[in-house]
């Protein structure tokens, strides 16, 4: 049974990553979308062939709509999350689901009490070669975990964003990155997030637009950066382990990783051209098994990779990094 899903907030992620991923998802069909903007919400209704809402509570009362992807700035989140669910429908929020632990909370007992799925974004932890590097931690392949690192370097101008939440307060950079990063750290080392130290720049933007950080994820020393600055995107993850140490980037690699071990060096997956050329295109795998793993969760075929209860460490964590973050420039 077909997923009647509506699309709430027709920006630049909608259009760039969200609706090209759901075109490659059987089982799910963008029936409605909803913008403030109407000739943005007319647009996009037109080139898929839904009906279009300028407002969200008007796409909540659509009756074929079972589920809503909620795709607005963070701000927005908690109110219509919550507002989606007492209207009877699941949902798929992009990250951060709330600005406060108390507000995630809220989204996941109202969930609870209405027997809904309430399901966060976090579509690079559904990529498929991190499937293999966890198998392989899980096999023990590189040993004992002894440090993660990430870098997740982007490019905001060349994204250009058509909604200003980034520039709002130095805090942007941490809400809108650190979520991906946090995400798929918690996959490897669990999800008890300690955060030792946070250092912000401001480089090209008049808010903070690059940072590095000092966390432990249980007694993991987890290291990373962030930028929306980068010349070239990329999300290096770098797994070091007593026995060998495993290497990949998620965004412009997503099927492949380089094991070292031993004094060897093997390289472990593959791409092909035809999946590179989806890569250029826009079509990051990572977005299409995201709403796949939604549509199973939903249908009760599956557990939620990323729980309403990890959410909640991720939100914690966001909130202590901004609290304790030095700010340069």
């Amino acid at each position: 049974m077909r997923l009647g899903l509506g699309i709430i907030g027709c920006g630049r992620a909608t259009t760039m990553f969200h609706l090209r991923a759901v075109e490659e998802v059987e089982e799910i069909e963008v029936v409605a979308v909803a913008d403030r903007d109407p000739n943005r919400a007319r647009g996009v209704a037109e080139e898929i062939g839904a009906r279009w809402y300028v407002s969200h509570g008007e796409l909540l009362g659509d009756g074929d709509v079972e589920a809503v992807a909620i795709n607005t700035p963070p701000g927005l989140h908690e109110e219509m999350s919550l507002e989606a669910l007492k209207a009877g429908r699941h949902i798929l929020c992009e990250k951060p689901m709330a600005r406060s632990v108390e507000g995630c909370r809220r989204i996941a007992d109202e969930a609870e009490e209405r027997g809904l799925v309430a399901h966060p974004f976090h579509n690079y932890a559904h990529t498929p070669i991190l499937d293999e590097a966890l198998k392989l931690i899980g096999e023990g392949v590189i040993g004992e975990i002894e440090c993660v690192k990430i870098r997740l370097m982007n490019n905001l101008r060349g994204y250009r964003p058509m909604t200003p939440f980034r520039l709002q307060g130095d805090n942007a950079i941490i809400e809108d990155l650190i979520p991906h990063i946090l995400s798929v750290a918690g996959l490897i080392t669990g999800w008890k997030f300690q955060v030792l130290d946070v250092e912000g720049w401001r480089r090209s933007y008049p808010v903070v637009d690059n940072l590095n950080f000092h966390l432990k994820a249980d007694t993991i020393p987890l290291q990373g950066e962030a930028s929306w600055t980068a010349i070239i995107p990329s999300f290096e993850v770098r797994i070091e382990g007593s026995e060998g140490l495993m290497r990949m980037d998620l965004m412009r690699n997503p099927w492949t990783l380089t094991l070292k071990r031993g004094g060897e060096t093997r390289r472990i997956g593959g791409g092909g051209l035809s999946r590179y050329l989806k890569l250029l295109r826009m079509r990051h795998p990572s977005f299409t098994r995201q709403y796949r793993h939604f549509y199973r969760v939903v249908r009760g075929m599956e557990t939620p990779r990323v729980t309403m209860e990890a959410e909640t460490a991720i939100i914690a964590a966001l909130g202590e990094m901004g609290e304790v973050m030095e700010i340069h420039g």
